[in-house]
């Protein structure tokens, strides 16, 4: 059975040709292709059966990350950008694949076998995840990767986020919230306004602070109960 799949990009001719792609690819049906990435969400919760989708990074009313998120891997994303600057940001997200525009069909097609192999074992997705241990972080002057086993807790001060790992403090202007939607909710959790704990480097808790080596951090009022109920004691 092909799989179901639609184009969203606000270029006609990018529609144009990413859509002439999928005609030649027997593995692929494309259902439909929108300029508007709202009206694609919509159409989204109406067919579930749509498994594929390619997007464009770029649009007025939602850029592809926005639609990422609110997509929720409801279904797979090959992006297709004419930037390579996002590319970490879609992999962030589970992107299958990103592909820069101008596309050729060689490497369209490629991208296509990637969510094949990807759909047709759904194991390949779990070890994919399993692999993906590590985040990208922004700093001043160059793009950092921060293994997820090394972090402590990740504090929002004034002008900037701390992320206290195991041999350093990394700086970054990107904001807690966004930092927090990509990490793995199993191993890490919010547990104040402006601090965010790996679960597994707690070495104890007494009322409402935890103790982190020599770091100890506030639990806040409106999180002791999601807290406890994330450690099996709520």
């Amino acid at each position: 059975m092909a799989i179901q799949c639609i184009v969203v990009d606000d270029e006609p001719l990018a529609v144009q040709v990413i859509s002439g792609f999928i005609q030649k690819m027997p593995e692929l049906e494309l259902k439909s292709s929108f300029s508007n990435p709202l009206e694609a969400l919509a159409y989204l919760k109406q067919e579930p059966s749509i498994s594929l989708v390619f997007l464009d990074i770029q649009m007025p009313e939602l850029t592809g990350i926005e639609f990422m998120q609110l997509l929720q891997n409801q279904a797979d994303v090959v992006i297709i950008s004419a930037y390579d600057e996002y590319a970490l940001d879609g992999f962030q997200y589970e992107a299958t694949d990103y592909l820069l525009k101008p596309v050729s069909f060689e490497r369209f097609v490629k991208a296509v076998q990637k969510v094949v192999n990807k759909q047709k074992d759904p194991a390949v997705k779990e070890i994919s995840l399993v692999q993906n241990e590590f985040i990208f972080i922004r700093t001043d002057k160059r793009i950092v990767r921060v293994n997820l086993s090394e972090i402590l807790f990740i504090e929002a001060l004034r002008n900037y986020v701390a992320i206290q790992t195991t041999t350093q403090k990394i700086l970054t202007l990107q904001n807690l919230r966004g930092i927090e939607e990509i990490l793995p909710p199993q191993k890490f959790i919010r547990v104040h306004k402006s601090f965010i704990t790996a679960i597994d480097k707690i070495d104890s808790v007494e009322r409402q602070r935890i103790f982190i080596g020599a770091h100890t951090i506030p639990i806040g009022d409106t999180y002791v109960k999601q807290f406890f109920e994330a450690i099996k004691l709520g």
